[in-house]
């Protein structure tokens, strides 16, 4: 498990910021904006080397507090010539906090602006990859060991800032292995920078295969390191599969649910047009036409892949959403706070200890005795409990309208309703969706698939998506107790909203039963006693109305986000890409999988670690089938080999 420590900032007596931990400063005392310019961007030939460039990526070790960053975001601002997009991937393992940040950066006021906007958006201190998007720059930072977060990154450098605190404080960080690390995520003829000229990193660098030479330093330094990636090393990890970018931006997204709005949003923020199919009448008409859902994190005593990517997309959600509104695109949502029950009395030891060894902060998450327990949620829930105080509910159908309306702002994008894709066909570069007449409905490079659990019928994963009947009730608000707050247990209830109490869920393995049942309603009822037994229903299941829909979900209950393989090599099969299996989860992880899946179709940096990008990979199915059969070949082999 990553355990996140927060950075201590002190200053020297010059205003410099200094790291009692590392015994270091965080950029020279001359300046901090001038080191970053002369150091960074001169050693790494920028602004020059990325003019003309659709996109470029900076890669940097040793995020500190962003004065690198915030020179190259403005460099890039003031160049007519920058690149469309700017990918600057950072990593830290102590970042500050927000008010240490806002503090120490407000010693640098020719970054005022910029500097006021990072701070406005730094994420929690929690561990894990934290995208964020400002325009054209995007800003990716990953939070943990450096060692570590290398080898699960997902992205290749065009030019990389070497500033970690000295060699001589904090060995670690410039270890051959380290460099090693580096040059493979290094693009052939990159480049490099560092105000370091310790010998040990140049001979790790130049044995990496990066040609290194000594410059004029900056400020009382008189020299510093440059260098450039000639000797390209031999890969044990290959390099992220990067596709060939279509010379027309233009996709084909079947399905216009939380997983087929995510994906055209955030193909649009790339300049991509989408041409959105949608079986039904209406966006969010199946799982993502329910009236609320909640959405929380998950704490898990191991740190679980499942833990984990949830967290990601709760942290990337709370972010997207803000900003959607801001941008005029509000969302109906409110981060009302989350109480989590505790199943039994082991289960809530294990939840207190997990959050103690992860040392997560309050503002994320904290255990609450019953006592605490009611206060959060104004229910006498009589137990233990954690508490999410940013968790709350949206109403998924304003989500799917306000990513829909990001989709639709790329001129030239389409949404067409009824429009059932019956066949997929590839000729000359080009997808061709056509309906169950053979009518063509639409053509382009790229095709999205984000419609549930058809999706396996158009692009076999080698993999099961089983439907899920899943029925929410109604409950009116003047016939029972509404808390203040989501709980969830064996079940959920949420606020109040319009009058009604959402309750559920029905988890309905065998039916394909569209209206509500009183069975169901009954089930939930069940739940919200056991939830609160003051908070009990006074009334008739009979009366209470209800939504349904019905999850998608794959055998491992992990989504699917990524390149459609190609049987048996598992080769992406070009073009194609699927997005879906979001469980009960879809709320929670459509932000961030809608990033995911466009990233993957633009080759652009990954926002999540290779190790979850692998356990979403719509090709794992197909993978662990072909394990398990050379597996049995090879003991087959064995038990009939001759002696």
């Amino acid at each position: 498990m990553n355990r996140l420590e927060p950075a201590t900032v002190a200053t020297q007596d010059d205003g410099t910021p200094y790291s009692p931990r590392y015994g270091d400063v965080y950029h020279s005392a001359d300046s901090g904006p001038g080191q970053a310019r002369h150091v960074f961007l001169g050693g790494n030939g920028l602004p020059q080397r990325w003019r003309s460039r659709e996109r470029f990526v900076v890669l940097e070790t040793g995020f500190g507090l962003g004065i690198n960053f915030l020179a190259t975001w403005q460099a890039w601002r003031e160049d007519p010539s920058r690149p469309e997009r700017l990918d600057y991937v950072a990593i830290d393992r102590h970042p500050p906090s927000r008010e240490d940040l806002a503090g120490l950066l407000a010693r640098y006021p020719v970054f005022a602006d910029l500097a006021a906007t990072l701070v406005d958006r730094w994420p929690q201190l929690l561990p894990g990859m934290h995208r964020r998007r400002f325009g054209g720059v995007v800003l990716t930072l990953v939070f943990d060991d450096v060692e570590r977060a290398l080898s699960r990154l997902e992205a290749v450098a065009d030019a990389v800032y070497l500033d970690g605190f000295s060699p001589a404080r904090n060995p670690e960080m410039w270890s051959p292995r380290v460099m090693r690390a580096i040059v493979r995520r290094m693009q052939p003829d990159a480049t490099c920078a560092t105000w370091s000229t310790a010998r040990a990193v140049r001979d790790a660098l130049a044995e990496a295969g990066v040609e290194v030479e000594l410059r004029p330093g900056f400020g009382h330094k008189r020299e510093m390191l440059a260098g450039r990636l000639v000797r390209p090393p031999t890969r044990r990890d290959p390099l992220p599969f990067v596709p060939e970018r279509p010379v027309d931006r233009h996709a084909i997204v079947v399905g216009a649910g939380l997983a087929g709005a995510s994906a055209a949003a955030a193909l649009a923020t790339r300049g991509w047009r989408t041409t959105i199919l949608e079986a039904s009448g209406k966006p969010a008409s199946g799982a993502s036409s329910l009236h609320a859902g909640a959405f929380h994190p998950l704490v898990a005593r191991d740190d679980s892949r499942l833990a984990r990517l949830t967290r990601a997309a709760f942290l990337h959600a709370l972010d997207d959403w803000r900003e959607l509104g801001l941008a005029g695109r509000s969302i109906d949502w409110r981060s009302c706070g989350v109480l989590q029950l505790a199943r039994n009395r082991d289960d809530d030891a294990a939840l207190r200890a997990t959050i103690e060894a992860l040392a997560f902060p309050a503002s994320f998450v904290r255990h609450v005795d019953a006592g605490e327990a009611r206060e959060c949620c104004g229910w006498n829930v009589g137990r233990s409990g954690v508490w999410f105080p940013e968790g709350g509910f949206a109403r998924a159908p304003s989500v799917v309208r306000a990513l829909l309306s990001c989709a639709a702002a790329v001129p030239g994008s389409q949404f067409e309703a009824n429009a059932r894709v019956e066949r997929l066909s590839r000729g000359n570069d080009v997808w061709t969706a056509a309906d169950a007449h053979g009518r063509v409905l639409t053509a382009a490079p790229v095709v999205v698939l984000a419609n549930a659990t058809d999706l396996a019928r158009l692009a076999p994963l080698g993999a099961t998506l089983r439907s899920v009947r899943g029925q929410v009730s109604y409950v009116p608000a003047a016939k029972a107790t509404a808390p203040r707050a989501v709980v969830i247990g064996h079940g959920y209830a949420l606020p109040a909203m319009d009058g009604r109490i959402v309750v559920g869920s029905s988890y309905d393995l065998e039916s394909n039963e569209p209206a509500p049942t009183r069975d169901a309603h009954e089930g939930n009822l069940a739940r919200l006693r056991a939830l609160s037994p003051g908070a009990d229903f006074r009334g008739d299941a009979c009366e209470l109305e209800g939504g349904v829909g019905f999850r998608s979900v794959a055998p491992d209950r992990m989504p699917v986000a990524g390149a459609v393989p190609c049987a048996p090599a598992l080769d992406p099969r070009p073009g194609l890409y699927a997005l879906g299996a979001f469980a009960s989860r879809g709320l929670l992880w459509s932000a961030l999988l809608g990033e995911v899946l466009a990233s993957r179709v633009c080759g652009d940096p990954l926002p999540i670690e290779s190790d979850l990008a692998e356990a979403i990979d719509p090709a794992r199915f197909l993978r662990r089938t072909l394990r398990r059969a050379g597996s049995a070949a090879d003991t087959t082999a064995g038990t009939c080999a001759p002696r």
